[in-house]
C-alpha cells in the first residue's frame, strides 16, 4: 500500500529518515512539480532500474536528472556542451530540461537535467541525501500522466507519495532541448521560450 505524506512532514526527522532508507533501498517516490506529478529514486543503477520497471519503460527512453539547484546537478552535467551551462544559468530554475545525445541504453545513461522553479520540490530535494532524483512522469509508460495523489497511490501501491497542498502546479510540460555540438534542438516546446 503506497505511504502518504504532506509536504509538511518535511520538518519531521523521523520521516526525513524513512524517506532516504526508503530511496536508499531502491525505492520510488511521487511527487508535484511545477509541471505535472513525477516518480523519482535514487540517481544510481538500483534506482534507475526501479523506475523502468515500476512504469515498464523501454530502456532507451532516458531518465532525467532533477535537483533543487544548479550546484547539485552540476556533476551530472560533464559530458555536456557550455551551451548547456548557459541556458542553464539564463533559464533555471524553471521549465527547461537540457539533454544531450545518449548512444547506448544502460540503465546509468541519465539523458537530460533540470531544476524546476518549484519551491515544495526543492524542500523535497534539500532533505533528500545527494540533494537529486532520476526522474519520470507518474504514469506507465505510453499512457497520459496521472493528474493526481489518488490516481497515483492506485497505479503504483508500493511507492511514497509526497503530496502538496499549498502550491498550484503548471499543468504545462517543460521545453525539451537537446544539444549536439552546442547546437540547439528544441524537441518539445513547452512554457519556456529559447531566445
Amino acid at each position: 500500500m503506497a505511504i502518504n505524506f504532506k509536504m509538511t512532514n518535511l520538518n519531521d526527522k523521523d520521516f526525513i529518515k524513512q524517506l532516504n532508507e526508503h530511496l536508499k533501498n531502491g525505492g520510488v517516490i511521487a511527487f508535484p512539480t511545477d509541471t505535472v506529478w513525477g516518480l523519482g529514486a535514487l540517481p544510481n543503477r538500483r534506482g534507475a532500474d526501479a523506475l523502468f520497471e515500476i512504469k515498464h519503460r523501454p530502456r532507451e527512453k532516458h531518465l532525467i536528472i532533477m535537483s533543487d539547484c544548479f550546484e547539485h546537478i552540476k556533476p551530472y552535467m560533464n559530458t555536456y556542451p557550455q551551451t548547456a551551462f548557459d541556458l542553464a544559468k539564463k533559464y533555471w530554475p524553471g521549465a527547461l530540461t537540457i539533454g544531450v545525445p545518449v548512444a547506448d541504453t544502460d540503465s546509468m545513461s541519465f539523458g537530460a537535467v533540470r531544476v524546476p522553479n518549484y519551491k515544495p520540490f526543492q524542500q523535497l530535494c534539500s532533505v533528500i541525501n545527494g540533494h537529486c532524483l532520476a526522474t519520470t512522469s507518474a504514469n506507465i509508460s505510453g499512457q497520459s500522466p496521472l493528474t493526481s495523489a489518488d490516481e497515483i497511490r492506485k497505479q503504483f501501491p508500493d511507492i511514497i507519495v509526497v503530496e502538496n497542498n499549498f502550491d498550484a502546479m503548471g499543468g504545462a510540460p517543460s521545453t525539451v532541448v537537446i544539444l549536439s555540438d552546442d547546437k540547439i534542438n528544441v524537441v518539445r516546446q513547452g512554457s519556456v521560450v529559447i531566445d
